[in-house]
């Protein structure tokens, strides 16, 4: 009989419970870095709202040469000092209110979501989430593209989006804890959550792509990403191991530890019985 090639070899070296633990693993790790690949644009995009504007010095120089060349028209997305009304003097106050309308949003949306999401299948409730807050995310940046100067058109779409990502977390841990009960937690998660950092990475790619050229897409590209990703979570994520008859994990026995109380035991000496036996 031949020899197995080493590819086969290797598959065959795993069980099928083992297979199935690896793939739930790397696609609830791939999930929940597209959140946080959604995440990021914002802060990326911050230097293209708002631009340094020229000195009026340099601007009226620029001004007697202007004068002398053929003028070009100007695009009807372009300001000198960045995208209305983020030209502003004020526009510290109101990109931070981009922030924290998404951050106190994300903090209330976190306590609804754990009580809606214990109550619905993590597949469906985790698969509505990610399309939402494509959705939401692309939304922002189709400001770009259909010229929106409204504040509250923007900030509307971080509080929508602040809502919906709070689906991620609850559902993804869920399903990992399913799968992979209490043995070897720290290593399990320490591993995993490093979907934050790899999510990050991706999202200041992808955003700072286009944020010069066009930031409408540093918003409308992620975005699509999360509702693809949406989309495979409905088609491949499975909630527990019973689903497909894979073996559940053993949680590990808690082991009981002894205080210093406890450690230090004191044995009264016992009489024998003739010594009891003796007149006192």
């Amino acid at each position: 009989m031949a020899q197995l090639p080493p590819g086969i070899r290797f598959i065959t070296s795993f069980s099928r419970d083992q297979w199935y633990r690896a793939f739930i693993f790397s696609l609830t790790f791939l999930l929940y870095a597209s959140f946080h690949l959604s995440r990021k644009p914002i802060s990326i995009v911050k230097g293209e709202l708002h631009k340094h504007c020229a000195s009026q010095v340099e601007f009226d120089s620029y001004k007697e040469y202007a004068a002398q060349i053929q003028p070009v028209k100007k695009p009807f997305n372009a300001s000198q000092c960045g995208w209305e009304p983020f030209d502003k003097s004020n526009y510290k106050q109101l990109l931070g209110a981009l922030d924290y309308s998404f951050l106190c949003a994300y903090a209330v949306g976190m306590y609804l979501s754990g009580l809606i999401g214990e109550r619905l299948p993590i597949r469906y409730y985790l698969t509505g989430g990610m399309l939402a807050s494509g959705l939401f995310t692309a939304m922002f940046g189709l400001g770009y593209f259909y010229n929106v100067h409204n504040l509250w058109f923007y900030i509307m779409a971080q509080i929508a989006n602040g809502l919906v990502q709070t689906t991620g977390w609850p559902s993804v841990v869920t399903c990992i804890g399913n799968w992979f009960g209490k043995g070897r937690r720290g290593l399990i998660m320490g591993v995993w959550n490093s979907h934050t950092s790899v999510g990050n990475i991706l999202g200041s790619l992808i955003a700072a792509y286009w944020v010069s050229t066009c930031w409408g897409l540093s918003f409308v590209v992620p975005g699509v990403i999360v509702a693809v990703m949406g989309v495979v979570c409905f088609l491949f994520l499975i909630e527990h191991p019973k689903d497909v008859s894979c073996s559940c994990t053993p949680s590990s026995s808690s082991k009981t530890f002894l205080n210093g109380a406890s450690r230090c035991r004191f044995q009264m000496p016992t009489l024998n019985a003739k010594e009891n036996g003796k007149p006192q």
